[in-house]
């Protein structure tokens, strides 16, 4: 089977190209060769913008996929422009959306796939949203061979998954360094994390899978948290215990907007996924790396890359800003 990714490299991109190695597949990576893959010669790699059509159909001449998938659309009209590109040339085009698609706020936090989709805080959810639509329209009208995924909070070695921040030691290195953090609400709310390489299990499960055209699956963990139990997992991984002061998610919003747009429109949101669709397809899919393990890793890996271990100044300014508010205003109370 010869698949290619769009990207390739990311969070996510990587392990799915692990999976789909392992399981004898032939494997392209399309993106600009700005972040050089660890496969050698074991991934053919493309180089080419996917936002240029015509550089990207030179790319690609002569090729044709048994499954492309998309990780870099996030506008219809990036969706669109692909389908001008593929069409013909690939048995299965994936499109990767996102859980927090999902509609907020949620009258059952037990989540299927028929779970109706808006989010009216979230541009990002209404823009996947809007890529959705479009792919079914018109792939449908084109008879064109798609199939929806959409992850929530997927996370790999070398991320520190939270709230506030995911993709470097931000985090991370303020727990270490004794620095307050903060948690939205009470910290009870319910969420799921997603190890990437349980997500290419579910994901690369699919390729081929000629009854999964036309559908949409999530594909996420079993295993449920509260946000306080992420945040203390994560101090003990660091071995630090971490200064955790709750802000409601409304009041973050009123002093940084897009992170309560995220809060708001995702992760402040009691949530749990029925994966049951996902098994159906893919029996192998399972959870095998639960969030202890999976954030022992990441620790793991930041101790053994000392040069990635750094403070991220917007993000402390962020943060800071958010707590003098809310210092402010409990002093003022009587």
């Amino acid at each position: 089977m010869r698949v290619l990714f769009i990207g390739g490299t990311g969070n996510i991109s990587s392990a799915c190209t692990d999976r789909a190695l392992e399981k004898g597949m032939e494997v392209f990576h399309l993106n600009r060769g700005n972040k050089p893959g660890r496969w050698g010669n074991a991934v053919a790699s493309l180089k080419a913008d996917i936002r240029d059509a015509e550089g990207t159909r030179k790319a690609l001449a002569g090729l044709r996929f048994d499954a492309v998938v998309q990780f870099l659309a996030f506008r219809p009209e990036q969706l669109l422009s692909d389908l001008e590109v593929f069409e013909g040339i690939t048995d299965q085009y994936v499109f990767i959306s996102t859980c927090s698609a999902y509609k907020k706020p949620l009258h059952n936090p037990v989540v299927t796939e028929s779970t109706p989709l808006e989010n009216p805080y979230w541009e990002y959810s209404r823009l996947k949203i809007a890529c959705e639509k479009a792919l079914a329209e018109e792939g449908s009208r084109r008879d064109f061979p798609y199939t929806i995924v959409r992850p929530s909070h997927t996370y790999d070695d070398g991320w520190i998954p939270s709230c506030f921040g995911s993709a470097d030691y931000g985090l991370a290195w303020r727990i270490r360094e004794g620095k307050r953090i903060i948690v939205p609400g009470d910290g009870q709310s319910l969420w799921t994390l997603t190890h990437a390489s349980d997500f290419a299990l579910g994901l690369v499960g699919l390729f081929g899978q000629l009854g999964a055209l036309g559908e949409a699956f999530h594909i996420t963990s079993d295993e449920v948290l509260t946000w306080e139990s992420i945040h203390l997992q994560i101090g003990a991984a660091l071995g630090a215990d971490p200064k955790i002061v709750h802000i409601p998610s409304d009041y973050i919003a009123r002093i940084a907007p897009e992170r309560g747009a995220g809060l708001l429109g995702d992760k402040a949101a009691s949530v749990m996924f029925d994966n049951a669709k996902i098994r159906r397809f893919v029996p192998e899919f399972t959870q095998k790396v639960r969030f202890s393990e999976g954030i022992r890793r990441s620790v793991a890996w930041f101790d053994a890359h000392p040069s990635a271990k750094v403070p991220n100044q917007a993000l402390n300014q962020e943060i800071e800003t958010i707590l003098s508010y809310w210092d402010r205003a409990l002093s003022e109370l009587p």
